[in-house]
Order: structure tokens, then sequence, then C-alpha cells
């Protein structure tokens, strides 16, 4: 019997994180810092993370300094370090800079000229 943990690369709610970051981002260029923003991109986050975000020791120490409000408008300060902490998040949880089986295929071709059996 296997023990080891198998996570699969691809999960339904990558889509919905990536939109409401671009949304984030979106809002932030914007300067729209409603906090609801944050929230939400957060639960998306949550859900594609290996462990809670509360578990991750950079997001609880910088949520505990500088906390959210419930709803309304955070300063543009605020939001941006909100924006820098979720790309560190990700980079915690190896999020960012994956390759897709596609992308790590079409490398493994190009640099064999041709498709590679390995």
């Amino acid at each position: 019997m296997r023990t080891e943990k198998y996570v699969s690369k691809y999960k339904e709610t990558v889509n919905d994180m990536n939109e409401l970051y671009r949304l984030c981002l979106r809002a932030y260029m914007l300067k729209d810092c409603r906090s609801e923003y944050l929230w939400a991109f957060e639960q998306a986050l949550d859900l594609n993370c290996d462990a809670p975000l509360l578990k991750n020791p950079r997001y609880f120490r910088v949520t505990r300094k500088y906390p959210l409000p419930e709803k309304g408008y955070t300063s543009i300060q605020k939001f941006r370090l909100y924006m820098m902490l979720y790309a560190y998040v990700m980079r915690d949880s190896g999020l960012l800079n994956r390759e897709s089986p596609s992308e790590a295929d079409s490398v493994i071709d190009a640099a064999f000229g041709g498709r590679a059996w390995l």
C-alpha cells in the first residue's frame, strides 16, 4: 500500500484564484481598495495552499500586526502590503513558478528536437 501523499497539480479552484488575483491587481491599479477583494482572494488562495493560511508564519505575523477591516475600504499601502504578502505565500506554497505537464513536455521536446520518451 502506498503511504506517500499524492497531490494533483490541477485543482478546480486554481482558475478562481487566478481570476480573483487579477481582480485585486485591477482594483489596486484603480485605487479601489475594498477589503472584500482581498478577503475573497484569501478564500481562493487558502484552498490552493498545502496548509491553511493561518499556519503560514509570514501570513500570521502580517495579518496580526496589520489586520484588514471586515468590510469597507483599507489604505492603498495596506492593500499593497497584502498583495505582496499573497505573492510570498504563493511562493512558500509552491503555487508560483510551477510548470504544467504540457509546459514540461514542450521544454523536453525543444531540448531534444522532437518528442522525447523518458
